[in-house]
């Protein structure tokens, strides 16, 4: 099950070309899933911001399309289940997961992996620590 601030399940998804994916190793760098292909359209003409960034897009489907971001596919639809319709699913370098429901624009996908990229798990204490 996805949740917000837990690590994105282990799932395995898929490559157009019969590949698999195991999602533990997409870890290093920020994450953004997507299921609309017109946000994705739209954050795929943003690829120079994507990559100062040193983010990754996908465009989650439950089989095969035309893609404009690199194509994952979910059969069973167990990840994209998940995502909210218009929905977008975004994780720190280490795949906790910050955002997982409704977003306007490709711009508000920007902001949120630029989030989590600034985060610095080393130096925050955990809530335990501090309350």
């Amino acid at each position: 099950m996805v949740r917000l601030r837990k690590p994105l399940p282990p799932y395995t998804l898929k490559t157009p070309e019969g590949g698999k994916v195991y999602l533990p190793d997409l870890k290093g760098r920020p994450l953004a899933l997507l299921e609309d292909e017109a946000l994705a359209q739209s954050l795929a003409a943003r690829e120079a911001e994507l990559e100062a960034l040193g983010a990754q897009a996908y465009l989650l489907a439950q089989a095969p399309r035309p893609s404009p971001l690199p194509l994952l596919l979910d059969p069973e639809g167990a990840l994209l289940g998940a995502i909210p319709e218009g929905g977008v699913l975004v994780a720190d370098a280490f795949l906790e997961v910050y955002h997982l429901g409704p977003i306007r624009d490709e711009e508000e996908v920007l902001e949120w992996l630029r989030f989590v990229e600034a985060q610095c798990p080393e130096c925050v204490l955990p809530e335990a620590d501090w309350l």
